[in-house]
């Protein structure tokens, strides 16, 4: 009876395992299979949308350029080792003849695959499809950029992924670009970012872009990359492309205005491309690419339709008097890459004859049809002028009255660059108006009824008094002078006088000053520069 009664308990101890180890075994699966059907819920919950294109109101690049270029035809340019020409371009250059495009001289294209609008919604440029797979059907080698107004670093990688998810089917043989702009204007949804957030955002981009096996390219103007971006954390790691509109361009000139890292130059928005109405943007890059292989060979491509040309775009038709809300362009065509024809102030009236979809009016003026931004546009005939702010050549200017002479010898320019046009030279002892002064280092003046420029560091508003010099001969040899000097082209300036022995300090261009305090019978000029004395070959200055 004993050994039965355990029996029949051994029987019972082991049912009981039996049903719990069933029981647990359903639960497991039942767990693994809520998880898998949450985890593809998540996946489809992450689905990029591609194929969303948005109007000009919300297009932050839909902003009238205030610099303009100087004008270049393609069959201008020539093949140089090393180089590559090319341009970057949008929806708004309408239908281009890739074929013509191609048998002018150019061999790359940057195109814009999308733009995050000023509503935080991501769009993808209306022709993108269509401008990367003819250019490429004409063999031009492609690169893209993204016009991101991110505000954070998680925007920012949103931005790349779903560039990344763009770009997978085709063959990218130039970089991929960040471009940020616009941030200087106070209705960018960037207005408010200081140069650290700024620069992250960048960087965030990029890197995601990077680490998907993607070139990469930075895009900054001349006038901002080293006021609003930290251009320590990005150069080295990308490369580095430079927008500057100087009178003198490529490929009479080899490289824009600055002594950093520069792998491209945007050297114009005038170009002329057979294939292209209108102006385009012209870019150098001072590499060449082959052509690559797309990351995702299996990846679906968009059936591309056929941009509709500017005669094809439907305007509403209207009859109506409008003026400027402070000040616009009027264009010959609905593109801020076409000719100016003059600009409309505000209280001076045109006849609008059509609005269109894609953000411009069509106008009647001196009876001819021209072309205005629909947002600068009002029929309130009475409505005041907004307030503009001063900019030149992406410099702020505040106004200021005071009489300036130079404390030495300084040039008078037509823009605020060592790049703008001579047009007289201001001594010491002639005064003139100063009008207005930018934290960059110019002064606005009053010359013979004309606006010109002055580095701010060299004028004075009293005359300084030329120190008088005891020894008219110094202990190294060299004599004594006092007087202000430029390079006739460029030059070294180096810690010695001697080319084999010395390191470079600083090369000076023309139209940098320094003041030169000694020449040598050897050929060799001291110089004084940023606090230190430095030496040049006196052959290669000029005190102009």
């Amino acid at each position: 009876m004993y050994n039965v009664n355990q029996k029949r308990k051994w029987i019972i101890i082991v049912g009981v395992v039996i049903v719990f180890v069933a029981v647990g075994i359903f639960f497991f699966y039942k767990s693994i299979s809520h998880e898998d059907n949450t985890s593809d819920k998540k996946d489809n919950s992450q689905i990029i949308e591609t194929n969303q294109v948005g109007d000009a109101s919300i297009d932050p690049e839909n902003i009238d350029e205030q610099e303009e270029g100087t004008s270049i035809n393609s069959s201008q340019l020539n093949v140089q080792q090393g180089k590559s020409n090319g341009i970057d371009i949008s929806k708004w250059q309408g239908k281009i003849d890739w074929n013509k495009v191609k048998k002018s001289q150019i061999d790359f294209a940057y195109i814009r695959i999308g733009y995050r609008g000023e509503n935080g919604v991501i769009y993808k440029d209306d022709n993108a499809d269509y401008n990367i797979q003819q250019a490429q059907k004409a063999g031009i080698l492609v690169g893209v950029y993204f016009y991101s107004t991110a505000i954070n670093q998680k925007e920012a990688i949103e931005e790349a992924k779903w560039t990344l998810k763009c770009i997978e089917g085709y063959s990218i043989s130039y970089p991929v670009v960040y471009d940020c702009e616009g941030y200087k204007h106070a209705s960018s949804r960037t207005y408010k970012l200081g140069v650290k957030e700024r620069t992250a955002n960048a960087l965030s981009f990029l890197n995601t872009i990077s680490k998907a096996g993607y070139e990469t390219m930075f895009y900054t103007s001349l006038s901002d990359i080293e006021t609003h971006w930290n251009m320590k954390d990005i150069q080295g790691k990308h490369k580095i492309w430079i927008a500057q509109y100087s009178t003198k361009i490529y490929p009479q000139k080899a490289k824009p205005d600055y002594s950093g890292q520069c792998d491209a130059w945007q050297y114009t928005n005038k170009g002329q491309v057979n294939g292209i109405e209108g102006n385009v943007d012209m870019v150098v890059c001072y590499f060449e690419n082959k052509k690559a292989q797309p990351k995702n060979k299996n990846a679906d491509v968009p059936k591309a339709s056929v941009p509709l040309t500017d005669q094809d775009k439907i305007y509403s038709s209207v009859n109506e008097k409008v003026t400027a809300k402070s000040e616009t362009n009027l264009r010959t065509l609905a593109t801020t890459k076409s000719n100016i024809v003059t600009t409309l102030k505000n209280g001076e009236t045109v006849t609008r004859i059509g609005i269109g979809s894609n953000g411009w009016s069509k106008l009647r003026y001196k009876n001819k049809t021209v072309y205005a931004i629909t947002s600068y546009l009002t029929t309130d005939l009475s409505v005041k002028q907004e307030e503009k702010e001063d900019i030149v050549n992406g410099q702020k200017f505040e106004a200021k009255k005071d009489k300036v002479t130079a404390k030495d010898q300084v040039n008078l320019r037509d823009s605020p660059s060592t790049s703008g046009k001579v047009v007289g030279t201001l001594n010491s002892g002639d005064f003139l108006e100063r009008v207005a002064i930018s934290q960059n280092g110019w002064s606005r003046l009053q010359y013979k009824g004309q606006v010109v420029y002055a580095i701010t560091s060299y004028l004075s508003n009293e005359v300084i008094q030329k120190p008088q010099q005891d020894e008219p001969t110094q202990d190294d040899g060299f004599t004594t002078v006092n007087e202000k000097v430029t390079a006739k082209s460029e030059t070294n300036l180096r810690d010695k006088p001697s080319v084999d022995t010395s390191k470079v300090v600083y090369t000076l261009k023309n139209g940098e000053y320094v003041k030169r305090i000694g020449i040598h019978s050897n050929g060799w000029s001291k110089l004084e520069y940023n606090g230190q004395i430095v030496y040049a070959i006196s052959s290669y200055l000029v005190n102009e």
